[in-house]
Formats: structure tokens, sequence, C-alpha cells
């Protein structure tokens, strides 16, 4: 069993049927805030989430603002002003749908951190090439690929195929 500290409170809830249910949460957690429900596990922690729009308690702690609003609450509602009930909307949830749903920017961040990631791996590859490896060797170069050419049509005079084919031996260039 769990030791019980100054810090720790415990509650037992029976809910008839035979039900029984027992929550232990420090004071941190719950403290000065309404339990309203059981919540997304049973844990009196405030929660926004998509799926379960149901927080075990309220997101605010009451106070002197609030306790006359709240006796005002237990009558008719149509004795309520719109700021009245925003205040009880406000002091109940952190946000609305329409604030939780709207879009936070955080795809920037992530833009941000992929164009970052590909900026460094660029400059890295720039200084791979140009100071560590080795200098390609000398049949890349073009001056060296055209001698190549040459020697193979040197070479290749009078053949039917290949490069010999099209290049005309008497203008020294390419046929058209």
């Amino acid at each position: 069993l769990p030791r019980l500290t100054a810090r720790s409170i415990h509650t037992s809830t029976s809910l008839g049927g035979g039900h029984h249910i027992e929550h232990w949460w420090g004071p941190e957690k719950s403290a000065g805030r309404e339990v309203v429900g059981y919540g997304q596990s049973g844990e009196p922690n405030y929660v926004d989430r998509y799926d379960y729009w149901y927080p075990a308690i309220r997101f605010r702690n009451e106070d002197a603002t609030i306790a006359p609003v709240r006796e005002k609450e237990k009558g008719d509602w149509k004795n309520l002003s719109v700021d009245e009930k925003k205040m009880l909307y406000r002091y109940s949830f952190r946000q609305t749908l329409a604030e939780f749903e709207a879009p936070s920017g955080y795809w920037k961040v992530i833009v941000g951190t992929v164009a970052s990631v590909i900026a460094l791996a660029t400059l890295y590859g720039s200084f791979l090439s140009i100071f560590v490896f080795a200098k390609p060797p000398p049949t890349y170069c073009n001056e060296y690929k055209e001698a190549q050419v040459q020697r193979q049509l040197v070479l290749e005079k009078g053949q039917f195929l290949g490069p010999a084919k099209y290049w005309d031996y008497e203008k020294g260039q390419w046929k058209k």
C-alpha cells in the first residue's frame, strides 16, 4: 500500500451497486480546483484533448471572483449575463474548441529545422569535396575526353559503325 504523507490525499468514492473508486493525488494537482468528473483516466488532472473533452477538474482555482457567479449559476441561467457565462466557461476550460483547433504555426519550426539541416549538410558536403576528398583523375576532364574521341576517330577511320561513321575526315568536323 502507498504510504500516506503530508503531501498526498486519499479519497474514496462509493458509486453504489458495489462499485468503488479510489483516487490518489498530491495537492499540487488539485489544490483549490473542484473535481467535476472522472476525467480520461480517473486521475484528477486537467488535459485538453481532442478525443475526450471532459477533464476531471476545473481549469482555474475557485476564488472570490467566481464564487458569486457559481451561486448565481445554480439558479436560472437566463439571469446570467453573457460575460458571466463566459467567465464560468473560462474558469472550467482553458480554451474553446475553436481555439484548440486553430493552427499553431508549429509547421514553421519544422520547415525551418529541415531547411537548416539541408543547408548544413550542403555546407559539409562542400567542405568535404574541396578540402578532404582527392582531386578527380584527369580522365574526368573535358579536354581528355575530347582527345580520347579524336584518338578513336583516327584509329577507327573507315569503319561504318561507331563515331567514325559521323565524322567528316575531309572537313575535320562532325557530319550534319
